[in-house]
């Protein structure tokens, strides 16, 4: 990665950190001299063109360094917040440094520095955090060990599972003894003073196999993308390999002290999952997987799809959006590709005024089966002086099972009870989109089409 340090202190140690790494580092050639090279186009800065910028003020980010700073996007500027690290980390702060190389930072606050830049850097929106059990989420090797003898991480569990309250979904991937019971690993998460258990786990690989490939098939288990996931592992070989094998994976570095894991969780809440929680299904998000599980074991033991849709007693309900609803709308729009019309990635304010605007209804689909809820996996907006639906948008977790069917005959009856005949679809096609226009070609616009969804 090509790296460009600025700020008001003295950078060379960040450089040789980062050099003896295996990166390439641009340092300004005088002393507090970035915002010069900044603004200067032709300067050494913009012709090493940087992946990403370290900018490290003592003393904080002014408004106008804010400002000068922001004519170098797109590239990532990482300027950690260096009270917050203070509070965080132990003699943080060196003033026999600041006098003499103008550089205030211990040892330890320049790794906390160093550190918050590569979680800065790796930041997008996750969905999956991936962890490792031995050393990670205890202290030990539970095969080796024993189940009793592992010391468990428990302020770190404890972390984890308030990030799966607030929707994100947890895997296990270990090496150890394949098996939910009767193995060290699973007696170990059994324990009374282990918060975690094997439940809190939406999917698991557990075995000795690679731990890339384990991640790769519980990835297509969850119908999610590997980029979508964060790993975390105490063996900086299994790292390694996973960014090797899986580089879309961010995998951070791992905390020096699991005892004391808040800023570790505070990273990983702030730069990978900062979006969690924002609705009911996000918070619902493992039990809705555990639910899809059983989903899937169901459909084993019928012999035909006919008898696994009728076995599945599946219901919806059907309403008309209110406000309330629209982060959640705003939120399908903006991840939802394989089941969307147009893939219109609507904020929350124009969906908020598209539900308000008499010209425009826009429907909510909520789903459940016998095996559990699956929230609002629906929408669909039409313009009322067209006559035509203009989104059409549906959770990958609900496709296959006819819902769009009860979706598009609901809304025809809808409009014929204002008058008005379905005029069409609109529909933009995309290199994801192709389930929705398999659907849209097969389904006839003016008669309802059979769906096994009982109103609710």
């Amino acid at each position: 990665m090509k790296i460009a340090l600025l700020g008001n202190v003295t950078l060379d140690f960040f450089a040789q950190d980062f050099r003896r790494a295996g990166h390439d580092v641009y340092l300004p050639s005088g002393f507090d001299a970035w915002r010069q090279e900044v603004l200067d186009t032709s300067s050494g800065l913009h012709a090493f063109a940087a992946d990403a910028v370290l900018l490290v003020m003592d003393g904080g980010v002014t408004d106008a360094d804010a400002g000068i700073v922001k004519s170098l996007a797109p590239v990532r500027v990482v300027a950690p917040d260096l009270s917050v690290l203070a509070d965080e980390t132990p003699g943080f702060w060196d003033e026999r440094m600041r006098t003499l190389a103008s550089m205030p930072f211990s040892l330890a606050g320049l790794k906390a520095i160093e550190d918050e830049f590569w979680f800065a850097v790796d930041a997008v929106p996750k969905k999956v955090l991936a962890v490792d059990a031995d050393n990670t989420l205890w202290n030990g090797i539970v095969s080796e060990d024993g189940a009793a003898a592992v010391v468990p991480f428990v302020e770190f569990q404890k972390g984890l599972l308030a990030l799966k309250e607030r929707g994100v979904v947890l895997a296990l991937l270990s090496k150890n003894d394949e098996g939910l019971s009767g193995t060290p690993l699973a007696d170990a998460l059994a324990r009374d003073d282990v918060p975690l258990s094997f439940g809190d786990f939406a999917a698991t690989g557990v075995n000795w196999a690679p731990k890339a490939g384990n991640l790769l098939e519980i990835c297509k288990e969850l119908n999610l993308g590997t980029d979508s996931v964060v790993f975390i592992d105490d063996n900086p070989h299994e790292r390694a390999q996973m960014k090797a094998h899986l580089p879309e994976v961010a995998v951070p570095p791992f905390p020096a002290d699991m005892a004391h894991p808040a800023q570790f969780l505070r990273r990983l809440a702030q730069y990978y999952f900062q979006s969690a929680g924002e609705t009911a299904e996000d918070r619902a998000r493992t039990e809705m997987y555990h639910a899809e599980a059983s989903r899937r074991a169901f459909a084993k033991e019928v012999p035909t799809v006919q008898e696994y849709l009728k076995g599945l007693r599946l219901v919806a309900h059907a309403a008309r959006a209110v406000q309330d609803d629209v982060p959640r709308l705003a939120q399908m729009a903006g991840k939802t590709n394989q089941f969307n019309a147009t893939t219109l990635r609507r904020s929350a304010d124009e969906i908020s005024a598209l539900v308000a605007d008499a010209a425009h209804r826009v429907w909510t689909f909520r789903a459940g089966d016998a095996f559990g809820d699956m929230g609002l996996v629906c929408y669909v907006i039409y313009d009322c002086a067209t006559a035509r639906i203009t989104d059409f948008v549906m959770s990958c977790r609900a496709m296959g099972r006819t819902l769009e069917h009860f979706a598009l005959n609901h809304v025809r009856r809808s409009l014929a009870s204002e008058g008005l005949p379905l005029a069409g679809i609109d529909c933009v096609p995309t290199a994801k989109n192709a389930p929705f226009r398999d659907f849209l070609a097969r389904v006839d616009l003016s008669h309802d089409a059979q769906t096994w969804y009982t109103a609710v």
